[in-house]
């Protein structure tokens, strides 16, 4: 009875087994990936840029008195700028508006001369002597700033974007002026201007890490008119409006 015992007790322990391995298996819990946020604008920002300019002024000579332009030039000014921004941004679905001010230090600068020769009787000692003057100057935008506002359009970290508003800054011209012939000497003049323009443009902004983003950025200024110096007893040079377009690359931390 002990061995017929034990033999039923090992064939219902067989047939469990057995029947557990029919059982069907519990498919493993399926879990949805996690989809981050699309990226929010929204908030203030501080940042850096630095890039080229290439800009553009017309200066004429003058005389003194009656004002008739005896010679034009059509100088360049182009150089490296740099500088900071600070800016906030409101993001409604897609779009973003914005305010932008910045700050930007300028080494734009171009060169240029005027050569005259006169019989400028009154003027000087050796009167009905011919003499000629040449004045060369240098024409500088030394530094100038934008306020102004954005509009963008959000695909999720990349941000194209319009601008345009108020550009203001300064500039100078100074040079020497050479005269031989008659009162023979040189004499050195200067004069500066603040400005005050517009200026538009574009760029697309680029969300590269948690609150950090970068730009790229165009921007054409118009400044106005330059200033008139007086660059020897019978001349002014006097500077047309200046013109100015901006390349720049700048990083933002935002808020």
């Amino acid at each position: 009875m002990r061995r017929i015992g034990l033999a039923l007790l090992a064939s219902i322990a067989l047939i469990g087994s057995a029947a557990a391995a029919d059982l069907p298996v519990k498919a493993p819990v399926y879990k949805a990936p996690v989809i981050a946020p699309p990226y929010n604008w929204t908030g203030f920002y501080i940042g850096l840029n630095a890039g080229g300019s290439w800009g553009h002024q017309d200066n004429d000579l003058v005389t003194v008195p009656g004002g008739v332009t005896l010679l034009s030039n059509s100088d360049n000014l182009d150089g490296f700028i740099g500088g900071g921004q600070i800016g906030y941004n409101w993001q409604v679905n897609q779009w973003v508006l914005g305010i932008e001010a910045d700050f930007q230090g300028s080494a734009q600068k171009g060169d240029g001369s005027f050569a005259t020769t006169t019989i400028p009787a009154g003027f000087f000692a050796a009167a009905l002597t011919p003499v000629n003057i040449t004045n060369a100057y240098t024409d500088k935008l030394n530094w100038f700033g934008t306020v102004r506002g954005r509009l963008g359009w959000a695909f999720d970290r990349w941000m194209p974007y319009i601008t345009g508003g108020w550009a203001y800054g300064h500039g100078e011209i100074s040079g020497t002026s050479t005269i031989s012939g008659g009162s023979a000497g040189s004499s050195s003049f200067s004069a500066s201007q603040n400005y005050s323009g517009w200026t538009i443009g574009g760029g697309v902004e680029w969300a590269f890490y948690n609150n950090w983003s970068a730009k790229l950025e165009y921007l054409y200024i118009d400044f106005g008119d330059g200033p008139t110096v007086a660059v020897d007893p019978i001349h002014n040079i006097v500077s047309g409006r200046m013109t100015d377009n901006i390349a720049r690359l700048g990083v933002n931390y935002k808020f």
